[in-house]
């Protein structure tokens, strides 16, 4: 399964919508909202990365059980929980409304098809990019496979307890 997202600001995410907290202050700053999502990813309900140092992008990601031939310019794998049989996949932009305003919700309305159907259960996501964000921003092509941005690779998982993080993965200030 292939999702297309945009990114205006260099950070994408997986969420479990109906575990996610999503709100953190109507005046949030940017360290805060970083904890919110590191204190999130360590109990399950959402994996959150950069994309790139140079903003966003209009990424292609792909959904598979088993990595591709491609070499991934850098990887990681992170535990997330479904717990009604979907995970979301968001933006910068829907994660901060959801962070400022309680009554907004993930995923916002213009992105409720991007979602991945699963069981109910843990999941180890190994979330794969396949460009350098320094040297080759790529914006996909959805005529061809070579303009994958990201593969995450889902395998159920009999572990629930996480090696705790201490920050999105990639993040670089």
């Amino acid at each position: 399964m292939r999702l297309k997202i945009n990114d205006d600001d260099g950070f994408i995410a997986l969420v479990n919508n109906a575990n996610y907290k999503g709100f953190v202050d109507d005046d949030w700053q940017f360290d805060q909202l970083m904890t919110h999502f590191v204190d999130q990813m360590n109990v399950g309900n959402i994996v959150v990365w950069q994309t790139s140092n140079n903003g966003g992008g209009n990424w292609l990601v792909s959904f598979q059980g088993q990595p591709s031939s491609i070499q991934a310019f850098r990887q990681f794998e992170q535990l997330i929980n479904v717990t009604t049989g979907e995970l979301f996949l968001t933006n910068y932009s829907d994660l901060t409304m959801a962070a400022q305003f309680s009554d907004a919700s993930i995923p916002a309305a213009h992105n409720t098809a991007l979602k991945i159907r699963l069981d109910n259960g843990w999941y180890k996501l190994t979330v794969r990019q396949l460009f350098d964000p320094d040297n080759n921003l790529q914006y996909f092509d959805i005529e061809t496979d070579e303009n994958i941005s990201f593969e995450i690779i889902i395998a159920p998982s009999l572990e629930f307890v996480q090696q705790p993080v201490s920050d999105v993965y990639w993040h670089e200030l």
